[in-house]
């Protein structure tokens, strides 16, 4: 929590981290991989349930019973956040939290030659999210802008 603390000390005056959530059990776990195959299989009709199911691997992690890495949320060695600003309300990065397209992807307006006003908007707020938060030693795991592990 004191890494937290000084990430927010580097956010703009006003500006607060919002963690959506951190520690998972199995449990909850289980319910949320049965979630997201249920919205991979909406979003992806055309895949086969192969390539449906690395989709799932990658923005689950999948359902283990013994996790020995700690920085997983099994074990609440990560977390995932957002930024508000004063008022409480999130700042737009361009998806909306657990969203399971490429668009979640921490650098995905980057690469984007073209970009709309809110494009450019959610680039800024990632880079802001991304520049605090590993300047206070978190990792982020580069398909979801919002997952982050501490690395220290």
């Amino acid at each position: 929590m004191r890494a937290l603390g000084r990430a927010k000390k580097l956010l703009p005056k006003g500006y607060i981290f919002k963690i959506w959530d951190c520690k998972r059990s199995y449990a909850v776990q289980a319910l949320m991989i049965e979630s997201f195959k249920k919205r991979l299989k909406k979003l992806y009709a055309d895949l086969s349930p192969k390539d449906r199911k690395r989709l799932l691997l990658r923005f689950s992690g999948g359902l283990v019973k013994n996790v020995t890495r700690l920085d997983t949320h099994r074990n609440g060695g990560s977390f995932d956040l957002t930024i508000v600003d004063r008022h409480g309300v999130e700042l737009w990065m361009g998806t909306d939290h657990d969203d399971l397209t490429e668009k979640a992807a921490m650098d995905y307006y980057e690469g984007k030659k073209v970009r709309t006003i809110m494009e450019k908007e959610a680039r800024k707020n990632r880079r802001m999210l991304k520049k605090v938060l590993e300047k206070a030693g978190f990792v982020n795991y580069a398909p979801e802008w919002w997952h982050w592990s501490y690395n220290r």
